[in-house]
Order: structure tokens, then sequence, then C-alpha cells
């Protein structure tokens, strides 16, 4: 598939007028042809390959096979597929600097710029940044419409927000593609838990083509995400009542919104399976729903790996309920009564948000 750099700009207005932020248009190193000369600052090669799993590319070509299928039901496809398969690594947050209201910096390391051992340690586990997904969607479309010239392909890099996603562009519609759009619950984590994808945004459809392709991708899909777990508990209940047994160990009795925490915090790891990221987002989301985000403050938990190299930092919530404080762990996914006192032990595994700085110089290894 070529590049037509005139279309991406093009693309890139639409983007930068609808976030409201200039963009930079960045393309597979792979695609260098010798026209480098050609390109402005405004269109930049990438720091890294653009690869995907042999996992992955099986899929795109099983997809790609399948005449049932239109286009952007394909492309759809693939976007949830990568969302299930994916999760998000939140360490990443730990080294965020905010330089303005509006303006973030990151270590290049972590995840644009990497290397043989960074990729290695990737790939005992599923976490990764946006660099790493946008990478991973922008090389299964491109292999995905790599036959078809009208299409064409390009990860945005929004470098005040240290961020990147993936947009396509063709004569019937230009779109963004986010799966991990940090303002929301992340669609890595909201299409496991059977919500709608929020993350895609249509700039520019003539004929309404992908509009309509992702309303029946969203069809059946629950759009609330509490009122999906308010539903989910009920069902698990209503089920119990009926049969006698309750599946999941949700409780009963207690404090009501300690009781729907735990419940919630049951439903989302033991029938959705999602990880520590996806936990915070969607528990801080109900939280502020059910109590008011006065009553959370972040927290980070300590991951300690064989040296500073592969320890993490994650975040977790305190809540002050009816005057009382719990610990919403989601590495360990409870709800526990939390002492402040663990904060001042020697060597603590919770440490106050605003209190944990990380040199870039203390390089994470990516494992």
């Amino acid at each position: 598939m070529s590049v037509d750099k005139s279309k991406l700009l093009e693309l890139n207005n639409l983007v930068s007028v609808h976030f409201r932020r200039k963009h930079k248009i960045i393309l597979n190193p792979e695609s260098k042809n010798g026209d480098e000369e050609d390109l402005n600052d405004d269109i930049l090669y990438d720091k890294a390959e653009w690869k995907i799993s042999n996992e992955l590319q099986e899929y795109v070509e099983k997809i790609a096979r399948n005449i049932q299928l239109s286009a952007e039901e394909k492309i759809l496809a693939i976007f949830e597929e990568i969302s299930k398969e994916y999760v998000y690594d939140d360490n990443l947050i730990s080294y965020i600097q905010k330089l303005d209201d509006e303006a973030y910096d990151l270590p290049d390391w972590y995840g644009r710029e990497v290397d043989e051992n960074w990729e290695k340690n990737r790939s005992t586990h599923r976490r990764r940044v946006c660099y790493e997904l946008s990478r991973y969607f922008a090389k299964a479309l491109t292999e995905l419409t790599k036959y078809n010239e009208d299409y064409n392909v390009c990860i945005l890099w929004d470098k005040g927000h240290t961020h990147y996603f993936v947009a396509l562009t063709c004569s019937d519609y230009s779109v963004t593609l986010d799966m991990d759009d940090f303002n929301n619950i992340k669609d890595l984590t909201r299409l496991k838990a059977g919500l709608t994808a929020q993350g895609i945004v249509i700039l520019d459809d003539k004929k309404g083509k992908f509009k309509d392709a992702l309303d029946r991708f969203n069809n059946d899909r629950s759009n609330d995400a509490i009122k999906k777990i308010e539903s989910d508990v009920q069902s698990e209940k209503d089920n119990a009542s009926s049969d006698g047994e309750n599946q999941l160990n949700l409780q009963t009795e207690g404090n009501e919104d300690v009781t729907f925490i735990r419940n919630a915090l049951e439903i989302l790891t033991q029938k959705y399976g999602i990880d520590s990221q996806g936990l915070y987002e969607y528990m801080k989301e109900i939280v502020d729903i059910k109590l008011g985000p006065e009553a959370r403050k972040k927290i980070w938990k300590k991951l300690k790996g064989k040296d500073d190299r592969e320890t993490r930092y994650i975040r977790c919530l305190v809540l002050d309920i009816d005057n009382q404080r719990y610990l919403l762990d989601v590495d360990k996914a409870i709800l526990r009564d939390f002492d402040e006192e663990e904060l001042h032990r020697e060597d603590p595994e919770f440490i106050p948000y605003k209190e944990l700085t990380r040199d870039w110089g203390e390089i994470y290894d990516g494992s």
C-alpha cells in the first residue's frame, strides 16, 4: 500500500480541528523510499518498526478473507481483537512529568524508542502503552488494506499529551481509532466488559458507511459502565435465587456502597477478566458516580521486581465511606479497611500519590 502524504495532511487538518490540538503524522519506517527530503515537521517516520504477532497476522488474514464482512466491519473486528488481547501498562503513568495544564512529557525509551531487550521482556506479558498498541493496529490495518490504494493509514502523535493513536482515510470517510483514550475508561477495558467502543471518532463520512458499521458494532452493548455492572450484579442475584447457586462470590449484606463495590470487583475480575489498570478506571468511575470524586484519593502501590529496572508502580484508590477508610487494591482486586500508618512504614508498599517521583535515569526494562 502506498502512502499519499497529501491525503494524510488533509486528514490531519480534520483531526487538529476536531481535537483542537496539532498532531504529528507518524509513518512506518519500513515505507522509506528515499523521499525523506519531502517530509516536513508535520510528517515523521516512527522510531520503531511496525510489527504484529504471528497470531494477529493470522487473524488479519482470516478477517481479510471473510467476504461476509464489509471493510468497515473488518476494521472494527481488528480494533476489538487488539483491545481484548492487550491491557494498558499503567506503570507508564508513574513516569509522566507535567509541564503545564495541557502538556506532559515522557522518556522516549518507554515504548517509543525500543530495543531487542525491551521487545523480549514485553513478550512475557500483555501490558502495552499507546506507542506499542498503535503500531500493532496500524500495521494490522496496513496488512488488511494493502491491495486497496484508496486507504491511507498512519499513526498520529499528540506530542503535548505524549499520546499515539491510529487514523485512517479513504474516499468515503476519515476516522481516528484510539483504544486507550486517557480521558475515559479505555476501549481496552470497555470491550472486554461488554461496553460500547467510545475511542472511535468519525471526522468525515459522506455516505454514513463507517457510522452504520459502528452503530451495528455497538448494538446490544451497554453505553454506561455503572449501569452494566448494576445489571450484572442483579442478574447474578436473580440466578442465585432461582437455582440456589451463586456462581460468583457476591455479597448481599453490609454497607450498601461497600457491598456494591465488592460485588463490582467480583464481576469485573471473575466474569470479564479485567486487569488492574482496567479495574482502576472502571472503579474510579463507579466511585465518582456513587460517592462523588471527593470521596476518593489516588495512591501508588509498589510491585517489587528483582531490581529497580523490574519494579512497577500502579494506581489504587483510598475511599472514604461513612467515615471509614478503605483501600481499593486493584492489584489484588479487593476492598479492605485501610490504616494511614501503612504509608509511613519502612519501605512502604503504598505511597501517597504526590510523593512518588521517578528519575528518568531509573530506566524500566519493560518486564
